[in-house]
């Protein structure tokens, strides 16, 4: 694995390369380049800047790439480049695109922020942000310190966990909460989908295109989009339960089976399968900020019409925020307002 000296970013493409002291680096961008050759002994001295933005899914992105513009001196801090729009297999919902997958949206995104509206960042995760006076200080899981006058949270929503017995042992071991690019490899398996949303219904509908033999659990009726269910249908390779409960995924090295139970009576059911794919909903990504914002009963951060919060200097977009609509469109829209509301606070703030 090829790590960015600057970023800490995996780096697929080793075009770009400096040597120095006899070693060589890979970069990710032309700007981390830049940045390591104006420095290559201390290239990250700089802990103060106008904003950092957390997160970098397509509000987080979006919001760099106006900062960008808008010419603010920015900081931004991920854990991971696009975040859980990655994994949505087909959008069909976003201007400009008939079709894309998650997977090359992001990439379009990402190549847009480190080729065309490069902005220092760094992989890593935040842990805390607290006042420091009238700005301030945002600290990392690897012990940085940054200094800032303003805070964009864009930190997204992280997958919700089943909890029960052999969801935690079977991990990577045919329980999995993503959907694989690759679903081919599932061609004529037995899978079982958790979940009656949006993400479940979808997940279900790639599988049974590829040949899997899919059963889909929710715990009650449907939801997801009704195009996306009547794409499903009900057959010989499609079996729905609705009302049900998972209590037990089972197997010894990997997922033999899973135990459901009926919501109705106490019915039980054992089902063969090879994989699991759990998917449940989210839950906000805010450990790091619940005590410096308020909250919904969610725990998703309450922002105002211009993406405030309730700490002036501190901006929220996109999914950790109750704003209308969890949409990948909705969350790119939401960043660039909030990329235009910490714009005017600091331009109010600063002489």
């Amino acid at each position: 694995m090829i790590k960015d000296p600057v970023c800490c970013m995996e780096v697929e493409n080793t075009q770009l390369t400096f040597e120095y002291e006899g070693k060589k680096y890979f970069f990710c961008s032309q700007g981390c380049l830049d940045k390591f050759k104006l420095s290559p002994r201390d290239f990250s001295n700089k802990y103060h800047y106008d904003l950092v933005i957390v997160g970098a899914g397509p509000a987080g992105l979006t919001a760099a790439v106006h900062a960008s513009i808008f010419k603010i001196d920015t900081f931004v801090i991920t854990k991971d480049i696009g975040g859980q729009a990655v994994d949505s297999a087909a959008i069909k919902n976003y201007m400009g695109f008939d079709f894309i997958s998650g997977k090359e949206l992001i990439e379009k995104f990402e190549r847009q922020f480190l080729e065309a509206h490069y902005l220092v960042h760094k992989i890593d995760e935040v842990t805390k942000i607290d006042r420091k006076g009238d700005s301030f200080e945002v600290l990392t899981k690897s012990k940085d310190r940054i200094l800032t006058h303003a805070v964009l949270i864009a930190s997204g929503m992280k997958r919700r966990s089943l909890g029960i017995p052999g969801e935690e042992r079977l991990l990577r071991k045919g329980v999995t909460h993503n959907l694989v690019h690759d679903v081919t490899l599932y061609k004529g398996l037995s899978a079982v989908v958790i979940g009656g949303g949006n993400s479940g219904v979808q997940t279900a509908n790639e599988l049974k295109k590829v040949g899997a033999m899919v059963t889909l659990v929710s715990k009650g009726k449907l939801i997801a989009d009704q195009a996306a269910i009547d794409e499903l249908g009900r057959g010989k390779s499609v079996q729905i339960l609705e009302g049900y409960d998972v209590i037990e995924i089972q197997g010894r090295d990997s997922v033999e089976s899973i135990v459901v139970g009926s919501r109705r009576d106490s019915t039980q059911k054992v089902i063969a399968c090879k994989v699991v794919f759990v998917q449940v909903g989210f839950m906000p990504n805010t450990e790091f900020c619940r005590e410096i914002v308020d909250f919904n009963r969610k725990g998703e951060v309450k922002i105002n019409p211009d993406c405030s919060t309730s700490t002036a200097g501190i901006f929220a977009c996109g999914d950790v925020t109750n704003c209308f609509g969890k949409r990948i469109i909705i969350a790119s829209g939401e960043g660039a307002k909030a990329a235009l509301s910490a714009k005017n606070y600091l331009l109010n703030k600063k002489p």
